[in-house]
């Protein structure tokens, strides 16, 4: 069973946290989405938050499974939403029960990587174990106060996702989830490419409507991958949104999350024109909202329509 936090009632979504984080930081998202109609699901995959750790290498496969058997419980079949760890988590479950979901949104999602393959391969060494090697349990209290003193941070007021990203301080001072953290990026590191089971292999063969979001500020996840994706599903939906990144966004999580509701209720679908980016990929383009708030109030804004 996952453990589940659930905002809002309507059409059903489950929503998958990045890699050591749990579903609390999805509360931004899930407030946004009741407001327009919408029931989100947020889960702690296995391993994490308060789920349990499988006896089992955590694979994208393994960490869908749980996901899929929730998808089936529903009324009605749900959109499934990653972020990051969590988005490769959202195409495994798509690929694998396409009829238990009627959507799949993947926020910067991890794929695997096409080059550097001989580097990734040294991760077959590490072992879950490890965790066992940092005592981090000794220094909790100070784990914990840390992490709930960076949570206060300006920056992070507004941002869910990564005020949970802050509380991973704290969460490694616990041994389990230290060894769902290693195994998790172990099984992501070794990910295959290609062959039966690798991921760039299938995508072609993903049977429900796929949008995939990106952010322009993003350092961690290139937008190389997007190049890698319009080749192989030129039928997915790729999102760019100009103001965000891969973690800690300030106000500009408002912007993640209304980009996602528009997704959810096919406004982007309708109004899908792409347009052409430097880097040659083809993307929807969402306008950041913090900015044209600034500007709406801003006093050249006020003398302009004093003028009108």
């Amino acid at each position: 069973m996952l453990h589940r936090r659930e905002w809002g009632v309507g059409q059903p979504m489950i929503a998958m946290h990045p890699l050591g984080l749990d579903s609390s930081a999805f509360e931004g998202f899930g407030h946004v989405l009741a407001r327009r109609g919408m029931r989100t699901i947020a889960v702690d995959l296995p391993g994490f938050g308060r789920s349990p750790l499988p006896d089992r290498p955590l694979t994208p496969a393994v960490m869908a499974e749980p996901v899929i058997e929730l998808a089936r419980s529903l009324p009605m079949p749900p959109l499934v939403l990653g972020v990051s760890m969590g988005g490769r988590v959202a195409l495994e479950a798509a690929l694998t029960a396409p009829e238990a979901f009627r959507g799949v949104i993947a926020i910067a999602p991890y794929l695997p990587w096409l080059r550097f393959r001989v580097l990734l391969a040294w991760a077959s060494l590490v072992d879950a174990r490890a965790a066992d090697w940092l005592p981090l349990e000794r220094a909790w209290p100070v784990l914990r106060w840390l992490a709930r003193s960076l949570e206060t941070l300006p920056c992070l007021r507004e941002d869910e996702l990564a005020q949970a990203g802050v509380r991973l301080v704290y969460y490694l001072s616990c041994p389990a989830t230290r060894a769902s953290f290693i195994s998790a990026g172990r099984e992501l590191a070794l990910d295959p490419p290609y062959g039966e089971h690798g991921l760039w292999t299938r995508l072609p063969r993903i049977g429900i409507p796929l949008t995939l979001v990106w952010g322009e500020r993003d350092r961690l996840i290139s937008l190389r991958f997007a190049h890698a994706v319009e080749r192989a599903c030129p039928v997915a939906r790729q999102v760019l949104l100009p103001c965000v990144g891969h973690w800690i966004n300030g106000a500009h999580h408002r912007c993640l999350a209304e980009a996602v509701a528009r997704i959810a209720m096919g406004l982007d679908a309708a109004a899908g024109a792409k347009a052409e980016h430097p880097s040659g990929v083809r993307f929807i383009t969402r306008p950041c909202l913090v900015a044209a708030a600034n500007a709406a109030t801003s006093p050249l804004a006020e003398e302009r329509s004093h003028g009108a």
